[in-house]
């Protein structure tokens, strides 16, 4: 499971606290050890281990440690997009010497690369569900556009481009493979077997920034907050203005509340309940939620430019 586009860095939220914002006071948070520089988590295989990256490498945490795993053979960077539950993460990298943006399924102990798709020389992927499918773009010169593809599961070494309709950009892959699209500067979309329903818009809105999608439910921002779709055409609202960032199987959504003086509040919310706030000593927000339940984010360390990764556990 990834988190959406979220740094560890402060998040300015939308709205304020209100007073019907509970304090969730049974949970617990502890820090997330991190080597030295600037540190990204942003995956989790929702039972407790984490995936993220930093300039030196890909990095994991599991039972309470961090091992740094390096780069791919040849590549200069690495961004890590999405962790399933069987722990396959999945990256993208450039090559400097080449100028090549290619894709890797990290898994047992190893970079594994996805192959392209014929006559594009360039990828770049998304997400990618608990069975081991991946979508993404691939692309020659992206200035001329890009093309959705996806890598199925039981054959990565032919990937073949989505026939879905143009404009539309592959942003996360449910379970069952339905596919959440983004419409460019537009709505956000359900896509799966041929047949793509775009995600019904409250009344008055016309644009949507698709988030995530978790066994049937969406997560996206619209015009005056965030909402979560329990099918296509069925949406509450994220209550109290809260920023949402990620999502699990149960509809939990985590994030973060802005306070009166602008600093930010780790937060989490059930559907039918009211939104909690975390413990933490400095400003932060929650950017994952696992499906044991805990939530992974970031507060703000003062004595450094950096915010350090924690996670909250109830009891």
């Amino acid at each position: 499971m990834k988190r959406t586009s979220l740094v560890l860095a402060a998040t300015v939220a939308s709205g304020l606290l209100s007073a019907g914002t509970a304090s969730a006071t049974d949970w617990t948070m502890s820090y997330l050890p991190v080597p030295f520089g600037t540190v990204q988590v942003v995956a989790t295989d929702g039972a407790g281990s984490y995936a993220g990256h930093s300039e030196s490498g890909l990095l994991t945490w599991s039972g309470g440690t961090v091992q740094n795993h390096g780069l791919p053979a040849g590549y200069d960077t690495i961004v890590t997009v999405d962790e399933n539950a069987s722990g396959s993460i999945l990256t993208n990298s450039y090559a400097i010497s080449t100028r090549t943006y290619r894709s890797f399924v990290f898994e047992n102990g190893g970079f594994q690369l996805l192959e392209k798709v014929p006559n594009y020389a360039q990828t770049r992927v998304t997400g990618m569900n608990d069975r081991g499918d991946v979508v993404g773009f691939v692309h020659n010169d992206p200035r001329f556009g890009s093309w959705a593809a996806i890598w199925p599961a039981d054959d990565r070494a032919h990937p073949v481009l989505l026939d879905s309709p143009p404009l539309l950009g592959p942003v996360d892959i449910d379970h069952d493979g339905t596919i959440l699209m983004q419409e460019h500067s537009g709505g956000a979309w359900l896509w799966k077997d041929g047949v793509a329903r775009q995600l019904v818009l409250p009344e008055g809105v016309r644009e949507a920034r698709a988030l995530a999608i978790r066994d049937g439910k969406v997560l996206a921002s619209v015009q005056g907050g965030d909402r979560l779709w329990t099918a296509y055409d069925t949406s509450v609202p994220v209550p109290d203005s809260m920023t949402a960032v990620s999502l699990n199987r149960s509809g939990v959504v985590t994030g973060c509340l802005r306070t009166p003086d602008f600093s930010t509040v780790p937060a989490v919310w059930s559907p039918g309940g009211a939104v909690e706030t975390l413990p933490a000593p400095s400003p932060g927000c929650g950017a994952l939620v696992g499906e044991n339940g805990e939530v992974m984010g970031s507060v703000r360390d003062d004595s450094s430019p950096n915010h350090k990764p924690v996670v909250w556990r109830r009891g």
